[in-house]
């Protein structure tokens, strides 16, 4: 892609961010207490950016569909978490049926089901480790952060099944060093002060625009 087409994928990241910022502020998503995603025009920039990067990652092919709906909506999902400590239900599985029908199409645009049948396992494999994780030891995750599993591992499983590893580790690696900092700088603040969610996203997005997409 050239960098003019970069650049305008980017403003069409500015303007869907824009425009689920308003649908998210005038729906019930927001959890109480939450009254906006973040300061004004951030959470524009940011999916902006994302989107330009994955452009300029992936090119122009079907994928960059689906990899740029998932920047769309990880952004605000990461924004409301780290305000509310919440991931909203009625964000992730809209987000979730439409990442599905993305891949879909780009599965039948590339003429190959093999990335589409890795997604599958790729959530299924998240979804089991974290929902041992939830059951296993009750309140150390909600049932958000299974249900955001599920939608990462949709995605990174397009591209191969370390990936998956790979986003994992990293997101966890960011949780656990966020969590460091935290107990140092401020000892008394408890550890759920630091919200899985978004380096859930960050681990996932490190692996999106590192790794050869296949």
């Amino acid at each position: 892609m050239t960098a003019a087409s970069i650049g305008c994928w980017g403003l069409v990241g500015l303007v869907i961010a824009s425009v689920l910022r308003i649908a998210i502020q005038r729906s019930s998503i927001l959890p109480p207490g939450c009254e906006r995603l973040s300061p004004p025009a951030l959470l524009e920039v940011v999916t902006a950016v994302l989107f330009s990067t994955l452009a300029w990652r992936i090119g122009a092919v079907p994928d960059l569909f689906a990899y740029s709906w998932l920047a769309a909506v990880g952004v605000p999902l990461a924004a409301i978490d780290w305000n509310s400590r919440t991931l909203p239900t009625q964000l992730i599985w809209p987000g979730g049926i439409v990442l599905a029908a993305l891949f879909g199409m780009a599965a039948l645009l590339n003429r190959d089901a093999h990335p589409l049948l890795r997604s599958g396992v790729g959530m299924l494999v998240l979804l089991a480790f974290y929902g041992a994780l939830y059951f296993l030891r009750p309140g150390q995750l909600g049932g958000g952060d299974l249900r955001l599993a599920a939608l990462l591992g949709l995605a990174l499983g397009w591209i191969d099944l370390s990936a998956i590893l790979v986003g994992t580790l990293v997101g966890w690696f960011g949780a656990a060093l966020a969590l460091l900092v935290l107990r140092i700088s401020r000892p008394s603040r408890p550890s759920r002060d630091v919200p899985l969610g978004p380096f859930l996203i960050i681990g996932a997005f490190s692996v999106v625009v590192t790794q050869q997409m296949t």
